[in-house]
């Protein structure tokens, strides 16, 4: 098995910054419940074993949860991506390789896009199929760190700058050009659905703003709302809910809104705090990431 070959610790953990392979990657487990009209049940966790486990996404049907997931050897460790198989229960991983690979996303195909550690520590974002060759999607940029598909092919990426002021929300159109949007950021991509706006978050004082980016217009809103205290991981329910997580609850805001309303408090799940979460595309199912209340300083 691979050693792990970096990490990065912005809040949270990702693929990036060296560091030695018995240094231990922060707790994280990850959760599925029933979710109708705002109030989730029948809560359990999905994974088995324990160290990094986060990212989760649904397939495109809806019948697979996938998300990142440490597997450990000995001293050694990386990350593969694990996968739940919603009517049956059974786990395992979507694929086993040889590399690292970080924050899976579903393709229209159903294969799925992911960062990986390349042997020599790039970072790059691949197209990953269930079956048949993966391979890296472009070569340029590298030191990817995290991604999310607009509507017309094209991404919003974070890309790994020199320190964490250094690191850089940019647009990669379809046909390859890159646009630095912001530096100084958080690490939440989100597109609006039915729309050509990429929505990410900029950093203000201790606290993190929402900003976003149109494709369509070529217009960039920076630093529109603060995010609830804590908040960073972003999704959209709908084109006019999205939602934030933030300490042990979920907010919501809609587009024009000056303020966040509590949408879901996870308080009796999850001792701790939640970070990143996904919502099936049924809206039936939520999967949310719990950080134990002994870990959350890390």
């Amino acid at each position: 098995m691979a050693v792990l070959k970096k990490l990065l610790f912005i809040s949270t953990f990702s693929a990036a910054s060296l560091v030695q392979a018995q240094t231990a990657a922060p707790q994280f487990d990850i959760y599925l419940a029933d979710l109708h009209q705002q109030k989730i049940s029948h809560v359990k966790k999905v994974n088995n074993n324990s160290g990094y486990q986060n990212q989760p996404a649904f397939s495109s049907d809806g019948r697979f949860l996938y998300w990142t997931s440490e597997q450990k050897n000995g001293d050694a460790s990386q990350m593969d991506i694990a996968s739940l198989e919603l009517s049956t229960g059974k786990t395992g991983l979507y694929r086993a390789t040889a590399l690292s690979e970080f924050s899976p996303t579903v393709l229209p195909d159903a294969a799925l896009s992911a960062v990986v550690v390349e042997a020599d520590g790039t970072q790059r974002l691949w197209r990953i199929p269930a079956q048949g060759e993966a391979k890296a999607l472009f070569a340029e940029p590298k030191d990817v760190g995290y991604h999310a598909w607009g509507p017309e092919g094209d991404l919003l990426l974070f890309i790994l700058g020199k320190d964490e002021a250094d690191h850089q929300i940019a647009y990669r159109s379809s046909t390859g050009e890159l646009k630095t949007l912001a530096k100084n950021i958080g690490r939440a991509l989100a597109w609006r659905p039915g729309s050509q706006q990429g929505y990410f978050t900029e950093k203000q004082g201790d606290r993190l703003s929402l900003s976003w980016f149109d494709t369509g217009r070529n217009t960039l809103k920076s630093k529109q709302i603060l995010l609830p205290q804590t908040g960073q991981d972003l999704r959209w329910l709908n084109t006019n809910t999205l939602l934030v997580s933030a300490g042990s609850s979920i907010y919501s805001w809609q587009p024009g809104a000056n303020s966040w309303q509590l949408w879901l408090d996870l308080s009796k799940s999850c001792n701790g705090s939640v970070s990143r979460f996904s919502i099936s595309p049924n809206q039936q199912k939520l999967a949310f990431v719990c950080q134990p209340k002994a870990e959350s300083a890390t």
